[in-house]
Protein backbone atom coordinates (compact mmCIF):
# COMPACT_ATOMS: atom_id res chain seq x y z
CA UNK A 1 0.00 0.00 0.00
CA UNK A 2 3.00 2.30 1.15
CA UNK A 3 4.46 1.65 -2.79
CA UNK A 4 1.23 1.69 -4.72
CA UNK A 5 1.12 5.53 -2.54
CA UNK A 6 4.25 6.80 -3.11
CA UNK A 7 3.63 5.89 -6.84
CA UNK A 8 0.47 7.89 -6.72
CA UNK A 9 2.64 11.04 -5.48
CA UNK A 10 5.11 10.57 -7.52
CA UNK A 11 2.84 10.27 -10.53
CA UNK A 12 1.22 13.79 -8.94
CA UNK A 13 4.06 15.50 -8.79
CA UNK A 14 5.18 14.66 -12.21
CA UNK A 15 2.45 15.98 -13.62
CA UNK A 16 2.12 19.09 -11.35
CA UNK A 17 5.98 19.89 -13.33
CA UNK A 18 4.80 19.41 -16.50
CA UNK A 19 1.79 21.37 -16.24
CA UNK A 20 4.20 24.35 -14.69
CA UNK A 21 6.72 23.77 -17.87
CA UNK A 22 3.99 23.49 -20.27
CA UNK A 23 2.29 26.52 -18.75
CA UNK A 24 0.96 28.84 -21.65
CA UNK A 25 2.07 32.44 -20.37
CA UNK A 26 0.53 35.08 -23.35
CA UNK A 27 3.80 37.10 -22.71
CA UNK A 28 7.21 35.55 -21.78
CA UNK A 29 10.15 38.34 -21.11
CA UNK A 30 13.41 37.11 -21.77
CA UNK A 31 16.37 39.62 -20.26
CA UNK A 32 19.88 39.10 -19.61
CA UNK A 33 20.88 38.25 -15.53
CA UNK A 34 21.66 41.35 -13.66
CA UNK A 35 25.49 41.13 -14.51
CA UNK A 36 25.75 45.32 -13.92
CA UNK A 37 23.89 48.25 -12.88
CA UNK A 38 21.72 48.50 -16.12
CA UNK A 39 20.81 45.13 -17.05
CA UNK A 40 19.69 44.85 -12.71
CA UNK A 41 17.52 47.74 -13.48
CA UNK A 42 15.96 46.46 -16.84
CA UNK A 43 14.86 42.51 -14.52
CA UNK A 44 13.64 44.71 -11.92
CA UNK A 45 11.55 47.26 -14.21
CA UNK A 46 10.89 44.14 -16.20
CA UNK A 47 9.38 42.40 -13.06
CA UNK A 48 7.39 45.26 -11.76
CA UNK A 49 5.54 45.35 -15.92
CA UNK A 50 4.99 41.85 -15.80
CA UNK A 51 2.96 41.56 -12.36
CA UNK A 52 0.93 44.62 -13.48
CA UNK A 53 0.14 43.24 -16.49
CA UNK A 54 -0.86 39.93 -14.68
CA UNK A 55 -2.41 41.48 -11.69
CA UNK A 56 -5.07 43.38 -14.33
CA UNK A 57 -6.08 39.58 -15.27
CA UNK A 58 -6.06 40.28 -19.37
CA UNK A 59 -3.24 38.27 -20.03
CA UNK A 60 -0.28 36.56 -18.29
CA UNK A 61 3.35 37.59 -18.24
CA UNK A 62 6.38 36.22 -16.52
CA UNK A 63 10.37 37.19 -16.81
CA UNK A 64 13.17 34.52 -17.39
CA UNK A 65 16.46 35.91 -17.02
CA UNK A 66 19.60 34.11 -18.48
CA UNK A 67 22.69 33.29 -17.26
CA UNK A 68 24.59 33.84 -20.71
CA UNK A 69 23.70 33.47 -24.49
CA UNK A 70 24.00 29.46 -24.85
CA UNK A 71 21.16 29.59 -21.91
CA UNK A 72 19.17 32.00 -23.67
CA UNK A 73 19.02 30.10 -26.80
CA UNK A 74 18.28 27.07 -24.74
CA UNK A 75 14.97 29.12 -23.79
CA UNK A 76 14.02 30.64 -26.68
CA UNK A 77 13.91 27.19 -28.36
CA UNK A 78 12.32 25.72 -25.57
CA UNK A 79 9.52 28.51 -26.50
CA UNK A 80 9.58 27.07 -29.82
CA UNK A 81 9.18 23.27 -29.15
CA UNK A 82 6.97 23.43 -26.60
CA UNK A 83 4.60 26.30 -27.51
CA UNK A 84 4.73 27.67 -23.71
CA UNK A 85 4.63 31.33 -24.96
CA UNK A 86 2.12 33.53 -27.21
CA UNK A 87 4.75 36.27 -27.50
CA UNK A 88 8.15 37.22 -26.39
CA UNK A 89 9.59 40.14 -25.60
CA UNK A 90 13.65 39.47 -25.62
CA UNK A 91 16.52 41.16 -24.85
CA UNK A 92 18.94 39.25 -26.87
CA UNK A 93 22.04 38.14 -25.05
CA UNK A 94 24.61 39.21 -27.87
CA UNK A 95 24.52 38.53 -31.74
CA UNK A 96 24.91 35.03 -31.41
CA UNK A 97 21.59 34.43 -30.96
CA UNK A 98 20.81 35.84 -34.52
CA UNK A 99 20.00 31.80 -35.78
CA UNK A 100 18.02 31.05 -33.06
CA UNK A 101 16.10 34.38 -33.41
CA UNK A 102 15.23 33.39 -37.48
CA UNK A 103 13.74 30.18 -35.89
CA UNK A 104 11.79 32.17 -33.47
CA UNK A 105 10.87 34.16 -36.66
CA UNK A 106 10.05 30.57 -38.60
CA UNK A 107 8.00 29.59 -35.96
CA UNK A 108 5.18 32.15 -36.23
CA UNK A 109 5.24 33.35 -32.77
CA UNK A 110 5.57 37.72 -32.20
CA UNK A 111 8.12 39.11 -30.52
CA UNK A 112 9.40 42.43 -29.74
CA UNK A 113 13.26 42.87 -29.48
CA UNK A 114 14.70 45.84 -27.07
CA UNK A 115 17.71 47.27 -26.51
CA UNK A 116 19.80 44.92 -28.80
CA UNK A 117 18.80 44.42 -32.28
CA UNK A 118 19.80 41.79 -34.44
CA UNK A 119 19.49 43.15 -37.92
CA UNK A 120 18.48 39.93 -39.43
CA UNK A 121 15.26 39.71 -37.81
CA UNK A 122 14.74 43.27 -37.38
CA UNK A 123 11.88 43.51 -39.71
CA UNK A 124 10.14 40.47 -38.33
CA UNK A 125 9.56 42.05 -35.16
CA UNK A 126 6.40 43.62 -33.31
CA UNK A 127 8.35 46.25 -32.63
CA UNK A 128 12.26 47.39 -31.94
CA UNK A 129 12.53 49.66 -28.69
CA UNK A 130 15.74 50.90 -27.92
CA UNK A 131 17.57 54.03 -26.81
CA UNK A 132 18.85 56.30 -28.98
CA UNK A 133 22.59 54.51 -29.23
CA UNK A 134 23.96 56.84 -32.66
CA UNK A 135 22.50 59.50 -30.64
CA UNK A 136 24.54 58.39 -27.07
CA UNK A 137 27.67 58.54 -30.22
CA UNK A 138 26.53 61.47 -31.80
CA UNK A 139 26.05 63.73 -28.42
CA UNK A 140 29.89 62.63 -27.34
CA UNK A 141 31.34 63.36 -30.30
CA UNK A 142 29.68 67.26 -30.13
CA UNK A 143 30.54 67.68 -26.74
CA UNK A 144 33.79 66.64 -27.56
CA UNK A 145 34.32 68.71 -30.29
CA UNK A 146 33.03 71.77 -27.58
CA UNK A 147 35.75 70.48 -25.35
CA UNK A 148 38.61 71.44 -28.11
CA UNK A 149 38.84 68.23 -29.89
CA UNK A 150 40.42 68.88 -33.34
CA UNK A 151 40.84 66.33 -36.29
CA UNK A 152 43.13 63.82 -35.71
CA UNK A 153 43.56 64.06 -32.02
CA UNK A 154 44.27 61.00 -29.81
CA UNK A 155 41.06 59.34 -28.69
CA UNK A 156 40.27 56.12 -26.81
CA UNK A 157 36.80 54.02 -26.76
CA UNK A 158 36.74 52.02 -24.08
CA UNK A 159 33.53 49.15 -25.45
CA UNK A 160 30.70 47.14 -24.16
CA UNK A 161 30.79 44.28 -25.79
CA UNK A 162 29.97 42.45 -29.31
CA UNK A 163 26.40 43.27 -29.61
CA UNK A 164 24.58 45.97 -31.82
CA UNK A 165 24.76 48.46 -28.94
CA UNK A 166 28.48 49.52 -28.91
CA UNK A 167 28.60 49.00 -33.14
CA UNK A 168 25.91 51.59 -33.01
CA UNK A 169 27.56 53.82 -30.34
CA UNK A 170 30.68 54.12 -32.19
CA UNK A 171 28.92 55.15 -35.82
CA UNK A 172 26.78 57.71 -34.26
CA UNK A 173 30.28 58.94 -32.63
CA UNK A 174 32.21 58.22 -35.75
CA UNK A 175 29.39 60.39 -38.21
CA UNK A 176 29.73 63.30 -35.18
CA UNK A 177 33.82 63.42 -36.31
CA UNK A 178 33.11 63.26 -39.66
CA UNK A 179 30.89 65.95 -39.96
CA UNK A 180 33.16 67.84 -37.49
CA UNK A 181 35.76 67.65 -40.02
CA UNK A 182 37.28 64.74 -39.72
CA UNK A 183 38.52 62.49 -42.22
CA UNK A 184 37.77 58.98 -42.71
CA UNK A 185 41.54 57.92 -42.58
CA UNK A 186 41.67 59.54 -39.20
CA UNK A 187 38.36 58.29 -37.63
CA UNK A 188 39.61 54.79 -39.15
CA UNK A 189 42.94 55.81 -36.39
CA UNK A 190 40.81 56.04 -33.20
CA UNK A 191 42.20 53.38 -30.85
CA UNK A 192 39.38 51.10 -28.74
CA UNK A 193 40.38 48.61 -25.96
CA UNK A 194 38.98 45.56 -26.00
CA UNK A 195 35.19 44.85 -24.76
CA UNK A 196 34.39 45.28 -21.05
CA UNK A 197 31.39 43.00 -21.44
CA UNK A 198 30.19 46.68 -19.69
CA UNK A 199 31.42 45.26 -16.41
CA UNK A 200 33.27 47.79 -13.97
CA UNK A 201 35.86 45.51 -12.80
CA UNK A 202 36.97 44.85 -16.12
CA UNK A 203 36.73 48.47 -16.97
CA UNK A 204 39.23 49.15 -14.48
CA UNK A 205 41.35 46.10 -15.40
CA UNK A 206 41.79 47.70 -19.04
CA UNK A 207 41.97 51.32 -18.34
CA UNK A 208 45.04 49.93 -16.03
CA UNK A 209 46.22 48.16 -18.67
CA UNK A 210 46.17 51.10 -20.84
CA UNK A 211 48.08 53.28 -18.12
CA UNK A 212 50.77 50.72 -17.78
CA UNK A 213 51.35 49.86 -21.27
CA UNK A 214 51.71 53.45 -22.52
CA UNK A 215 54.18 56.14 -22.11
CA UNK A 216 53.65 59.28 -19.64
CA UNK A 217 53.63 61.24 -22.97
CA UNK A 218 51.32 59.02 -24.60
CA UNK A 219 49.25 59.74 -21.34
CA UNK A 220 49.22 63.05 -22.10
CA UNK A 221 48.70 63.38 -25.36
CA UNK A 222 44.97 61.43 -25.01
CA UNK A 223 43.02 63.78 -23.93
CA UNK A 224 39.08 62.36 -24.61
CA UNK A 225 37.90 58.95 -23.65
CA UNK A 226 34.53 57.56 -24.67
CA UNK A 227 33.15 54.75 -22.28
CA UNK A 228 29.76 52.42 -23.17
CA UNK A 229 28.61 52.77 -20.13
CA UNK A 230 28.97 54.29 -16.86
CA UNK A 231 29.50 51.35 -15.27
CA UNK A 232 32.90 51.69 -17.50
CA UNK A 233 33.25 54.95 -16.21
CA UNK A 234 33.00 54.31 -12.57
CA UNK A 235 35.51 51.35 -12.79
CA UNK A 236 37.96 54.29 -14.16
CA UNK A 237 37.69 56.22 -11.10
CA UNK A 238 38.22 53.59 -8.72
CA UNK A 239 41.35 52.95 -10.45
CA UNK A 240 42.20 56.41 -10.14
CA UNK A 241 41.17 56.51 -6.46
CA UNK A 242 43.06 53.19 -5.75
CA UNK A 243 47.19 52.27 -5.49
CA UNK A 244 46.80 49.92 -8.59
CA UNK A 245 47.99 52.69 -10.93
CA UNK A 246 51.93 53.77 -11.12
CA UNK A 247 51.96 57.23 -9.27
CA UNK A 248 53.88 58.68 -12.40
CA UNK A 249 51.18 57.50 -14.80
CA UNK A 250 47.99 58.45 -12.60
CA UNK A 251 49.94 61.94 -12.59
CA UNK A 252 50.33 62.09 -15.77
CA UNK A 253 46.50 61.20 -17.12
CA UNK A 254 45.07 63.50 -14.57
CA UNK A 255 47.44 66.36 -15.26
CA UNK A 256 46.18 66.05 -19.31
CA UNK A 257 42.72 67.49 -18.26
CA UNK A 258 40.91 64.37 -19.60
CA UNK A 259 37.61 64.90 -21.21
CA UNK A 260 35.37 61.31 -20.40
CA UNK A 261 32.30 61.10 -21.84
CA UNK A 262 29.96 57.76 -20.62
CA UNK A 263 26.21 57.07 -20.47
CA UNK A 264 23.48 54.96 -19.38
CA UNK A 265 22.34 57.29 -16.20
CA UNK A 266 23.75 55.00 -13.48
CA UNK A 267 22.67 56.80 -9.87
CA UNK A 268 26.29 56.40 -9.08
CA UNK A 269 27.81 58.62 -11.57
CA UNK A 270 25.20 60.59 -10.64
CA UNK A 271 26.10 60.88 -7.39
CA UNK A 272 29.78 61.56 -8.38
CA UNK A 273 28.47 64.61 -10.70
CA UNK A 274 26.96 66.19 -7.71
CA UNK A 275 29.98 65.76 -5.54
CA UNK A 276 28.21 63.49 -2.89
CA UNK A 277 29.64 59.87 -3.58
CA UNK A 278 30.74 58.43 -0.11
CA UNK A 279 33.83 57.91 -1.43
CA UNK A 280 34.75 61.14 -2.44
CA UNK A 281 35.57 61.45 -6.09
CA UNK A 282 35.98 65.17 -6.18
CA UNK A 283 39.60 65.36 -6.55
CA UNK A 284 39.84 63.34 -9.50
CA UNK A 285 36.77 64.85 -11.30
CA UNK A 286 38.06 68.31 -10.20
CA UNK A 287 41.14 67.30 -12.18
CA UNK A 288 39.18 66.62 -15.61
CA UNK A 289 38.21 69.00 -18.26
CA UNK A 290 34.93 67.63 -18.23
CA UNK A 291 32.96 64.35 -17.03
CA UNK A 292 29.39 63.94 -18.35
CA UNK A 293 27.10 60.80 -19.04
CA UNK A 294 24.26 60.66 -21.79
CA UNK A 295 20.69 58.76 -20.96
CA UNK A 296 20.30 55.15 -21.37
CA UNK A 297 17.04 54.35 -19.41
CA UNK A 298 16.40 50.95 -18.66
CA UNK A 299 12.70 51.74 -18.06
CA UNK A 300 12.27 51.57 -22.01
CA UNK A 301 11.80 47.85 -20.93
CA UNK A 302 8.23 48.71 -20.24
CA UNK A 303 7.92 50.53 -23.15
CA UNK A 304 8.87 47.59 -24.73
CA UNK A 305 6.55 45.20 -22.74
CA UNK A 306 3.48 47.43 -23.57
CA UNK A 307 4.01 46.92 -27.13
CA UNK A 308 3.41 43.73 -26.89
CA UNK A 309 0.29 44.06 -24.70
CA UNK A 310 -1.03 47.01 -27.74
CA UNK A 311 -0.75 44.33 -30.27
CA UNK A 312 -2.13 41.32 -28.41
CA UNK A 313 -4.76 44.24 -28.43
CA UNK A 314 -5.35 44.21 -31.79
CA UNK A 315 -3.53 48.15 -31.75
CA UNK A 316 -0.96 49.64 -34.00
CA UNK A 317 2.38 49.88 -32.72
CA UNK A 318 5.33 51.40 -34.37
CA UNK A 319 7.61 49.16 -35.32
CA UNK A 320 10.78 51.76 -34.50
CA UNK A 321 10.60 52.72 -30.79
CA UNK A 322 13.47 55.29 -30.96
CA UNK A 323 13.44 57.02 -27.33
CA UNK A 324 15.85 60.44 -27.27
CA UNK A 325 18.90 60.83 -25.21
CA UNK A 326 19.95 63.84 -22.78
CA UNK A 327 23.54 64.94 -21.63
CA UNK A 328 23.99 65.07 -18.26
CA UNK A 329 26.98 66.68 -16.34
CA UNK A 330 27.00 68.63 -13.09
CA UNK A 331 25.64 71.52 -14.35
CA UNK A 332 22.02 69.78 -15.24
CA UNK A 333 22.47 66.71 -13.03
CA UNK A 334 19.57 67.50 -10.58
CA UNK A 335 17.20 67.53 -13.53
CA UNK A 336 17.24 63.93 -13.67
CA UNK A 337 16.44 60.60 -11.95
CA UNK A 338 19.03 57.62 -12.25
CA UNK A 339 18.72 53.90 -11.83
CA UNK A 340 20.56 51.91 -8.75
CA UNK A 341 21.74 53.41 -5.79
CA UNK A 342 22.97 56.92 -5.02
CA UNK A 343 25.85 55.93 -2.97
CA UNK A 344 25.89 59.87 -0.89
CA UNK A 345 27.55 60.56 1.66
Amino acid sequence: MRKLLSLLLAAVMLLSVTSVLAANEDIVILVPNADHGWTGAVLSYAEEKAKEITDAGVYTARVIASSDPANQITQVEDIIDNKSARTVVILPYDNTLEATMRKLVDSGIPFVMYDRVIDAVAENAVSVVKGDNEGIGLETAKRFVADGLQPGDNVLIIPGDNSSVPEMRNNGFFQGLLEAGWTQEQVDAIRSTAYTGWSRSEGRRLFTEWLDSNTIEDIQANRYIFTHDDEIAMGMLEALKSSDIDPGKKEAFLGAKVNLGTSSGLNEIYSVLRGIHQKDYTEEVAQLNDLFSVTYDPGMIKIAIQDMVDHLDGKEVPRDHVVPVSVVDATNVDQFQGFGDAFAK
